[in-house]
């Protein structure tokens, strides 16, 4: 009883620290001097305009390739800083993160129009925003191209980092299925994305902190990380692919659980436990942004919220949910023909492996958690399908998840050794010859 009353009290510590810690990056963001940061956002314009909104797909002309240039232009917008009034404080500025809007045109324009508007006409306070805590920064030195190219840096030194703890302690095979995942996730187009890099960024830290937590022997502590990467997913991502950030570490967690010799039953209880974790955390910090907002800015910023909630859930009048529908443009963005064709050559691949080199069954204990996890982005779509049938175009990517739990589970029933005492036959009789 005790332990789990301090556990308990361990975890409202967590959550009260991360609750004042965001706290303290956005009023902090939104202190930093506006000159600068407004200059930048007008000098950043002319790439924004030139890549449009809606329709910006580069490289490839496929749906799922399509930039959210809406986004990123009211990212801009809402960095400017104005609030909604001229006397407006820091701190109502931070939670109430205002922007302008000429309803009458897309996200681009009402960027291009705020730059000479002296305040701003609409609220975002449901969100966090913290992606503000970088770009506000970044904007008191730099573009939006210029940052653009900070991010595909650290995005690829996140990658390289992730790569080589996945092969080191998972295997060559499980860097590959990674490798093969994200490529289908359009990895080169997510760097130049601000609404992609954040919840791209904080999984790439999830997974790492999951892999550092195992090499130290320290996985005790896997249910606080999993509760601070949801509260993190909330707090920079704006409702874009956030799943991500539970399905790939937890993937990587339930794989390095397996080889302690876990029965399937205890597997199955850890995948909850941290699933429940990580969507508390993601939550929790959600409805509290809710309830700073509703008190720092006097306004009724919950019922504000749970109405846009609703909406995400079940759409509105102008539109319709059809879940089926919702589920097959999903499906049908992420696995383009190309993708269709390159997965069935590895499926076939992996057939001929598995057919020589198969594990005997009893040794086969990851797939049903795995399973498991892979179906988890359709159970999102199906309850939040309002979002996901409007957005297809990059809720899609949710989809990395089920891919990537597949493609580990084809590799973890082929039993290496086997293919390894082939190989070392054939070396033999390479030198007998």
């Amino acid at each position: 009883m005790k332990k789990s009353v301090k556990k308990l009290l361990a975890y409202l510590l967590l959550y009260f620290g991360i609750t004042i810690l965001f706290s303290i990056f956005m009023i902090g963001a939104y202190m930093l001097p506006n000159y600068n940061i407004r200059g930048h956002v007008a000098e950043s314009l002319a790439q924004i305009q030139e890549e449009g909104t809606g329709t910006y797909c580069p490289f490839f002309d496929q749906a799922g390739a399509m930039l959210d240039i809406h986004t990123d232009a009211l990212i801009l917008n809402i960095a400017q800083a104005k609030g909604m009034y001229e006397d407006q404080s820091v701190v109502q500025k931070a939670f109430e993160n205002s922007f302008y809007e000429d309803e009458s045109t897309n996200g681009v324009s009402s960027l291009t129009e705020s730059i000479n508007m002296p305040t701003n006409n609409h609220e975002y306070s449901r969100y966090w925003h913290g992606i503000q805590v970088i770009i506000r920064p970044l904007l008191l030195f730099f573009n939006y191209t210029e940052i653009r190219y900070i991010f595909m840096i650290l995005v690829f030194i996140l990658l390289g980092i992730t790569f080589s703890m996945i092969g080191k302690q998972l295997g060559t095979k499980h860097a590959i299925s990674f490798a093969i995942t994200i490529s289908l996730m359009y990895i080169v187009l997510i760097p130049i994305s601000l609404q992609y890099s954040s919840i791209f960024i904080v999984t790439l830290l999830g997974m790492i902190s999951v892999l550092m937590l195992y090499k130290m022997k320290k996985e005790k502590f896997l249910g606080m990380l999993f509760f601070i990467i949801g509260a993190f997913a909330t707090f920079f991502d704006l409702l874009t692919y956030p799943l991500i950030s539970l399905g790939f570490p937890l993937v990587l967690a339930v794989i390095l659980e397996n080889r302690k010799g876990k029965k399937v039953s205890q597997q199955m209880v850890f995948i909850i436990k941290l699933g429940i974790l990580w969507a508390l955390g993601y939550a929790l910090l959600f409805f509290t942004k809710w309830i700073i907002a509703s008190i720092v800015l006097n306004k009724d910023a919950i019922s504000l919220a749970l109405n846009e909630l609703l909406f995400r859930v079940n759409g509105n009048e102008t539109h319709p949910v059809n879940r089926l529908d919702t589920l097959k443009n999903n499906f049908n963005y992420f696995f383009i023909p190309t993708a269709k064709y390159i997965l069935i050559g590895i499926f076939i691949i992996w057939i001929i492996s598995f057919i020589l080199y198969r594990k005997k069954l009893r040794e086969c204990k990851l797939i049903l958690p795995l399973i498991c996890i892979a179906i988890v982005p359709y159970v999102w779509y199906l309850v939040f399908s309002g979002h996901s049938s409007i957005h297809a175009w990059f809720t899609n990517k949710i989809q990395a998840v089920t891919l990537f739990a597949i493609l580990c589970l084809l590799f973890e029933v082929i039993d290496n050794n086997r293919i390894g005492t082939y190989i070392n036959k054939i070396k033999r009789i390479e030198k007998e010859k």
